[in-house]
């Protein structure tokens, strides 16, 4: 009988980790010559600047299975640098103790070291920026204290995770499970247990939610800036850089063009070649004879003449790339911060219009709460914090007026953009409306070399806009509103290289408070309609993202407006902000002399703790810790146990300011003294008239305004002198 064997199949077996055996004794006793020797991986030596393990997931990429010794710290420092020496030292100690004699006897797989590479640099940038060489020095509760903070500062994504948070608490545990034998290497390590109430995934929890509060909208002396200069963008020099994309379309390839031929220049009809070098001679001729546009104001145009540029070693082929990104990115940034929506959703929005309405793919419009409002929405995929399957999600990208025919600025940036890529969309191999295009300094004619733009090439192109044609040069070192000294050095010397896309949508969250008045006249437009129609629609109500936004900027708010007030750069008003004053005597006391990112801590820590609400308006903020006072919910006989924010639709200026929740400063001066205008001006016509019957509550109106100008130290005489030359202007003669 003949038997057959059974083949044996090899089953997958668990990764091992490499463990090389320890030649004469272990490695905690060794000393730096010989640990320098010291094959700590296969492929890596104790005192090699990388230490790199042999990657055993097919795919993975290198940096996985490796710690880069020479990493970049948080101040722009090296580990590897001189002063880092100590540290680099214990660090190194450390790893090497996980990886081959870990307390638990489980050393982490090959594919698990970046993270621990960069648990390391979350760490130490921490530690050197504190001064701390050694793991004893470590105040873990600082650490923990900080790190919303820190977190905020170095997080390059739209949202702080808990993933994040957990990475920057990984290396902490090990400096007290491995003491034994850090401390017999030489290495003096924490004293005590550092997570001995709860575990690092509650803390990272916690840290999380805080971290977000901590994310801080653009600067205004920054956003105005680039939000004047995306606008202007997206007026005639978008439309000057979509005339001169026509080149990449070339319509005279294969149509018959009269050429001059022969010595006596006669004209011949003959066939415009398909081939590169017909190509680039049309190109020539058209880049020649393009003229951009004289713009309203000024007596030449906004750009050179192309010919002017060929002296370039790229030649006008590099210009036209920069001008089709810089348009191309201001209409990004457009949709992004004045929409709220996150960059992954900017990038999932799809090419095209819809056949119906003519509208750009995904918008429609729909009528506000009241009918007064039209909302322009487009829906997205909403692909984080969510959990399961992405879902669809709606955001407004602006409002008008019913019955107005103007489009907000982020509908025109979509037209915009689906114009700017026309040429390639119909055979481009995605959907999506945003292409990247792989081809140096000039622009692909097929679809070799496209594809749908990622998130990371976005935020970077976002910044060299900012860069190249956003003038910072002019910041003062520091903003008006400031929570860290210094803070506009970094933006004006970087060129704007610390911008942060999620800045975009705190920024966003600022402005529904508040329009700036610097901002152009476009742009204030779509935010007071954006803020009116929020308000009538309820919208941010039902979008939980931007509810986390405003929440987030409003508490960053009341923490500001504290700090300046007990630091005695602000002055409140309001019958809770003398409240106000009086509670936070002792924290101003506390805070005298400190450095601004301290006393701001210390104003963060106060706020938790006595659980201040708040919420803005143009006009003011209210507190609700008095609610059987207030007004707004009188009015609306409100009853007591559901008073937990101002009622929007009676609270009005004057029903706030004799309210025990109404606390205002100088941030509200421009509306007030508007209003204080608006009202002794219609006052005085009326008394020049000899009529003052129907008034009082316009007169009432005007004092009102002026006794709370008076209180946050604007100087009303000002204002009165400009009333009498509107009047007196109102009587001379022409």
């Amino acid at each position: 009988m003949k038997h057959t064997l059974t083949p044996i199949i090899d089953l997958p077996q668990p990764e091992k980790p490499y463990l090389p055996p320890h030649d004469h004794r272990p490695i905690w006793e060794m000393t730096p010559a010989e640990f320098g020797e010291f094959q700590v991986t296969p492929l890596s030596k104790g005192a090699d600047s990388v230490w790199i393990w042999e990657r055993t997931t097919p795919g993975q990429a290198k940096s996985v299975a490796q710690v880069n010794w020479g990493m970049e710290l948080g101040d722009g420092s090296r580990l590897t640098d001189t002063r880092h020496a100590l540290r680099l030292e214990w660090a190194k100690k450390l790893m090497a103790l996980i990886t081959h004699a870990p307390v638990d006897g489980v050393a982490p797989a090959a594919g698990s070291m970046g993270r621990y590479h960069r648990a390391i640099n979350w760490l130490l940038s921490w530690m050197a920026q504190r001064g701390m060489q050694t793991p004893n020095e470590l105040d873990v509760d600082a650490y923990l204290e900080d790190l919303p903070r820190y977190i905020s500062e170095r997080a390059d994504e739209d949202e702080i995770t808990f993933t994040q948070v957990q990475l920057s608490l990984k290396i902490i545990p090990y400096l007290w499970s491995e003491r034994r034998l850090l401390t017999k290497w030489g290495v003096p390590t924490l004293h005590q247990a550092p997570f001995r109430e709860h575990g690092t995934n509650y803390y990272a929890r916690i840290l999380a939610t805080k971290a977000r509060g901590w994310i801080p909208p653009l600067p205004d002396e920054v956003v105005v800036p680039i939000f004047n200069n995306v606008a202007w963008w997206l007026g005639q020099p978008a439309e000057d850089v979509l005339a001169l994309m026509k080149y990449v379309e070339d319509p005279l390839a294969g149509t018959e063009i009269e050429v001059m031929t022969g010595k006596h220049k006669g004209i011949r009809k003959l066939k415009a070649g398909y081939g590169g070098v017909a190509r680039r001679r049309r190109n020539g001729r058209f880049f020649a004879d393009f003229v951009f546009s004289i713009l309203p104001g000024e007596s030449k145009p906004w750009h050179a003449a192309l010919d002017e540029t060929k002296k370039d070693e790229k030649g006008p082929y590099a210009q036209i790339r920069l001008l089709f990104e810089a348009v191309r990115d201001a209409c990004a940034m457009s949709i992004q911060g004045m929409s709220g929506m996150r960059i992954s959703e900017l990038m999932g929005i799809e090419a095209g219009f819809d056949a119906v309405s003519g509208l750009p793919r995904g918008v429609r419009i729909e009528l506000s709460a009241s009918g007064l409002y039209e909302l322009f929405v487009i829906r997205t995929l909403l692909s984080k914090t969510e959990a399961g399957l992405p879902r669809e999600m709606d955001w407004v990208l602006g409002a008008r007026p019913k019955g107005s025919m103007d489009e907000p600025l982020p509908v025109r940036a979509l037209r915009l953009l689906n114009r700017l890529h026309e040429p390639w969309q119909s055979h481009a191999p995605t959907p999506r409306l945003l292409l990247a295009m792989r081809c140096g300094a000039g622009f692909v004619t097929k679809n070799t070399g496209l594809a749908a733009m990622g998130t990371t090439a976005m935020r970077d192109s976002m910044k060299r806009f900012i860069a190249r044609w956003v003038d910072l040069s002019g910041l003062p070192d520091e903003s008006q509103h400031k929570i860290k000294d210094n803070d506009l050095i970094e933006w004006r010397e970087s060129k704007g290289h610390v911008f942060k896309s999620h800045m975009l949508r705190k920024s966003w969250a600022q402005f529904m408070f508040a329009v700036d008045p610097s901002l152009m006249p476009a742009i204030q437009l779509q935010f007071h309609h954006l803020s009116m129609a929020m308000t009538d629609s309820g919208y941010i109500g039902s979008n939980m993202s931007l509810l986390n936004d405003m929440d987030s900027v409003a508490t960053q708010a009341r923490n500001l407006m504290i700090l300046e007030s007990v630091l005695g750069r602000n002055t409140l008003a309001g019958r809770m902000g003398e409240e106000l004053e009086q509670a936070t005597q002792k924290l101003a006391e506390q805070v005298k002399g400190l450095p601004t990112t301290d006393a701001y801590k210390e104003v963060v820590k106060f706020c938790e703790h006595a659980q201040l609400p708040i919420f803005f308006s143009p006009h003011g903020a209210c507190m609700p810790m008095k609610t059987h006072e207030m007004r707004c919910q009188d009015e609306a006989g409100t009853s007591l146990l559901l008073r937990k924010q101002p009622n929007a639709r009676t609270r009005q200026p004057s029903l706030c300011a004799g309210c025990g929740c109404f606390v205002l400063d100088a941030r509200h001066a421009d509306f007030w003294a508007a209003r204080y205008l608006d009202n002794w001006l219609a006052y005085k016509r009326a008394e020049r008239s000899g009529d003052v019957s129907g008034y009082k509550v316009i007169k009432e109106r005007a004092e009102q305004a002026g006794k709370l100008l008076k209180k946050i130290g604007v100087k009303v005489l000002q204002l009165d002198r400009q009333i009498e030359m509107t009047l007196e202007a109102k009587h001379v003669p022409a």
